[in-house]
């Protein structure tokens, strides 16, 4: 099995594993986007798959494609400053 390094970005409330979107399309398939939840947010070239369901729904998909994601952490590094992600568009089926 591969490993691959996730950037996982976090707030005082939440936190989001940043995942490129051709990634995505790669082992899911074109419908990826049916997987997730509104919950995740994207920007550009990149998913923010909320920590909750979405990232266990992300690690399945890995593991099935015989890939095991290690997650790297960033912070905001303020105890009370939200991640800007929560300004991003939530994610919506096409």
């Amino acid at each position: 099995m591969q490993t691959r390094i996730f950037r996982v970005h976090s707030d005082p409330g939440h936190a989001w594993v940043k995942v490129p979107k051709t990634f995505l399309a790669r082992i899911i398939g074109e419908h990826w986007r049916s997987v997730f939840t509104p919950f995740s947010y994207e920007r550009g070239e990149y998913v923010y798959l909320e920590e909750d369901e979405d990232a266990s729904r992300f690690v399945h998909w890995c593991r099935t494609n015989s890939i095991e994601p290690v997650f790297k952490g960033a912070s905001t590094g303020a105890a009370t400053r939200y991640s800007r992600i929560r300004n991003y568009k939530p994610l919506s089926p096409l």
